[in-house]
C-alpha cells in the first residue's frame, strides 16, 4: 500500500524528508505524478519500520506544528 500526503507547503514537504532520511527512513519523496509524500508500506515491510515511521511523523507534527 501507498500512503500519500501533502505538508501546508513544498518547504516543510522538502524538511521532512530530509529530516527523515537522516533518520534512515528513506524513499518518502513523493510520486513524480502527485509531489508531496509517499509512504510504500507493504505485507512484507517490518512492523518496526511503520512504527520508526510514526514516531518521526509525530515528533516532526510537534517540532513544526
Amino acid at each position: 500500500m501507498n500512503i500519500s500526503f501533502n505538508l501546508p507547503t513544498a518547504e516543510l514537504e522538502a524538511q521532512f524528508i530530509a529530516e527523515a532520511t537522516a533518520q534512515g527512513l528513506d524513499g518518502l519523496k513523493g510520486h513524480r505524478s502527485i509531489g508531496g509524500c509517499r509512504a510504500s508500506i507493504y505485507n512484507a515491510f517490518p512492523m518496526e519500520g511503520v512504527d520508526k515511521l510514526v514516531q518521526f511523523m509525530d515528533e516532526f507534527a510537534k517540532a513544526n506544528g
